[in-house]
């Protein structure tokens, strides 16, 4: 069985794809994400878009709540890219007519390495509250406005674990796994078997102790659910 564990608000597109494998399957969000108002110093950057060099969305939740805001300020002939950390996330920013171009590596390093290439100093970064890791992988000037915030789910039970049913989980970032391990006993960690979207996410799940975790070939669903069908036949 496959454990979805996408928020509500991001997990339509995987449970489709996932009932489409006929593969057995739950949803069980360990996180939730829910917008929050922009602060008055954030606002103030959309006035100023025209001092940036690029615009970049981080996430898909970023393009979900944020997009609206760039499309009251952006103006209809202010020619100022715009970057998606990946197709997901583009996607989204299509739907509010937002044309976007994404890295050849869908995640920071890749949206640094894009930075770099186009030689961009002043960035404004669509991203959750927390600090991106994009920071940590260029030294362009990075302004960020924060247009939602992920937190624990408080209702989170694992009955569908038992002795005689593997389990596979899609662990999308960070705070997920965080969760899955704060929900799950000591000695039953080495029985997890994770699909993850990030050799980050992997590096931290052996530190805990799990031992099966495959990083998927990108972190997109089909992928994602491509590396837990193919683990499940194993």
């Amino acid at each position: 069985m496959i454990i979805n564990t996408r928020p509500l608000t991001l997990a339509d597109k995987t449970n489709q794809l996932l009932k489409g494998s006929g593969i057995d399957f739950l949803h069980n969000p360990l996180t939730k994400i829910s917008s929050i108002s922009p602060s008055d110093e954030d606002l103030l950057k959309l006035r100023q878009l025209d001092s940036y060099d690029v615009i970049i969305f981080t996430s898909q939740s970023a393009a979900k709540f944020g997009a609206s805001f760039l499309k009251e300020h952006i103006k209809d002939n202010l020619e100022i890219p715009i970057m998606a950390i990946g197709l997901a996330t583009q996607a989204a920013l299509n739907e509010h007519d937002l044309i976007s171009d994404v890295p050849s590596e869908f995640n920071s390093e890749g949206l640094a390495m894009l930075i770099e290439q186009r030689k961009h100093k002043t960035c404004l970064i669509f991203s959750g509250e927390k600090e991106p890791q994009l920071t940590l992988h260029t030294e362009a000037k990075l302004d960020r406005f924060s247009c939602y915030k992920v937190l624990d789910e408080s209702n989170v039970a694992f009955d569908y674990m038992t002795e005689n049913q593997e389990v596979i989980f899609l662990i999308y970032n960070i705070q997920t796994l965080e969760v899955l391990i704060r929900h799950t006993l000591v000695d039953e960690l080495e029985r997890l078997k994770l699909i993850v979207a990030s050799a980050r996410i992997k590096e931290a799940a052996l530190i805990h102790g799990i031992k099966i975790c495959v990083v998927a070939e990108s972190p997109h669903d089909e992928e994602m659910i491509e590396a837990a069908i193919n683990l499940s036949k194993g």
